[in-house]
């Protein structure tokens, strides 16, 4: 009898539980933060006017495509692909919900300026790391999609998000190679807690900073790894984040065939080929996006906009794969992001739109979201 009356009351609770998580994950589905071209938040008219005029400023070809959660407010990456990108590093209040997010430069506008070294000149991604540190990879190239323009050395910059001030600059000129194609980095600290810079180049390597002996090097790859994959391919890069110095880095050509790990305490000591351990043959060609914070991986197949969540404890086999998003027949997501109390956050954009340059003249139509597998299609 006493089974019966302590068992109610803890049935009650479960449900009543289950009953406060949905609606809390309702409470985030709804919340939608709609980017496009006219996002860019100026200082003034004047200001926006004589962009205009100069044509520094085309809505048009204005995209984010990654992004970074602190506290409260959302980092992002606006790459010069085109010209009239007036602002390359950007960030918008995820306070204020609104028809359309208001993109302010990050730190300010005299770090946007094109042409100016000691400025960004095309931001390509950014991590945000456990010490409240954004490091911003600057690949110096603007107008890639139009006629290439080499502006500037790439560099590395480190912000400190508590005051908004630079920490670090990096430049890379000496690392990198002529055929270099630098594209995402992460960042991790050794047992001693001091940081090291891991960036992919789609040339076969990973350049490795050693940030506190300001030294850096490569690591090649061996030729296997990008077996099938053109010139123009990507390497994505992801950090597993373990304990004691102990993490673990995860890559994979797009057009790869096969996913990979490393533990960051090779790649700091200059391992290659030896140190690297294979996860999983690949079905189809598929885009990492992120990760959940932890050992999980978000993922999506090549074209398709559904997101998946895959364990890499396990390995790397659709049997692992858990549906965490249907799919939104207009975007495809770009970057997945650990966001407000450990949700996932979803960058996505009508990205072939873009490439193309079939989008009209307010450019891409962006989306930030919270990742729900139950996802409203919003074709506007």
């Amino acid at each position: 009898m006493s089974c019966r009356v302590t068992g109610l009351p803890l049935a009650l609770l479960f449900v009543l539980v289950s009953a406060l998580a949905s609606t809390d994950d309702l409470e985030y589905c709804n919340i939608v933060y709609r980017i496009n071209g006219n996002s860019i938040d100026f200082p003034c008219l004047s200001t926006k006017n004589i962009y205009i005029s100069a044509h520094r400023y085309q809505p048009r070809n204005v995209m984010p495509v990654r992004c970074q959660y602190d506290n409260q407010r959302m980092l992002m990456a606006l790459p010069r692909l085109r010209s009239g990108v007036p602002t390359t590093l950007g960030q918008i209040d995820l306070n204020k919900p609104n028809c359309y997010a208001h993109i302010k430069p990050y730190p300010c506008w005299a770090y946007q300026e094109e042409g100016n070294c000691n400025s960004l000149q095309s931001v390509i991604d950014l991590f945000v790391d456990v010490k409240r540190i954004a490091w911003v990879l600057d690949s110096g190239i603007t107008n890639f999609l139009e006629q290439p323009i080499k502006r500037c050395p790439p560099k590395v910059y480190a912000f400190n998000l508590s005051n908004d001030k630079t920490v670090k600059t990096i430049d890379l000129s000496e690392i990198v190679k002529s055929s270099s194609r630098l594209q995402y980095l992460v960042t991790d600290y050794n047992e001693l807690g001091h940081p090291f810079v891991y960036i992919s180049d789609g040339d076969g390597a990973f350049i490795v900073l050693d940030v506190n002996n300001n030294k850096s090097f490569r690591v090649v790859l061996p030729r296997a790894i990008s077996a099938g994959c053109g010139d123009s391919d990507v390497l994505y890069l992801l950090l597993i984040p373990k304990p004691k110095g102990q993490s673990l880095v995860i890559f994979s050509y797009l057009c790869g065939q096969k996913v990979y790990s490393i533990k960051s305490e090779h790649l700091r000591s200059g391992k290659g080929s030896s140190a690297i351990v294979e996860l999983g043959t690949k079905r189809k060609h598929s885009v990492l996006l992120g990760t959940d914070g932890g050992k999980g991986v978000v993922l999506r197949y090549r074209g398709e906009a559904e997101l998946y969540l895959w364990d890499s404890d396990q390995p790397y086999r659709e049997c692992n794969f858990e549906l965490i998003q249907n799919a939104d027949e207009c975007r495809l997501s770009t970057h997945v992001v650990v966001g407000k109390n450990e949700h996932l956050l979803s960058l996505s954009s009508n990205l072939s739109d873009f490439l193309n340059n079939t989008c009209g003249v307010g450019g891409a139509s962006s989306r930030l979201k919270y990742v729900c597998k139950e996802c409203d299609d919003d074709c506007y």
